[in-house]
């Protein structure tokens, strides 16, 4: 990713709005450390993976997406939209990847 001014840019020349040392990887483990420090129950089978259901298997409760949500602004270093938080984007951390990072990347 090149940079113009210090910031990212895309390959298209948009600017990215993920920090150059936050790749997907990255940020997927950071999702899912957030997940784990803040789970009411322990993931199912164990191991929390990209596609485990946060809500409907307890680990995250409705309560906690606001906290979600301000992490996610961290993440991204900009606040988040009203509009792009709709309930099915927090069903795991594979949707919130796609939500709110995989097109900023």
């Amino acid at each position: 990713m090149e940079q113009t001014r210090g910031l990212p840019v895309r390959e298209n020349g948009a600017p990215s709005r993920i920090r150059g040392d936050m790749d997907e990887q990255n940020i997927r483990r950071q999702l899912r450390d957030w997940v784990l420090e803040h789970a009411k129950a322990p993931p199912p089978g164990g191991e929390l993976t990209d596609a485990t259901p946060l809500l409907e298997t307890g680990l995250i409760s409705s309560l906690d997406i606001v906290e979600l949500v301000l992490f996610l602004e961290e993440l991204r270093e900009e606040e988040i939209d009203p509009d792009e938080i709709e309930p099915e984007v927090f069903t795991s951390v594979d949707t919130l990847w796609g939500a709110f990072f995989a097109n900023a990347a």
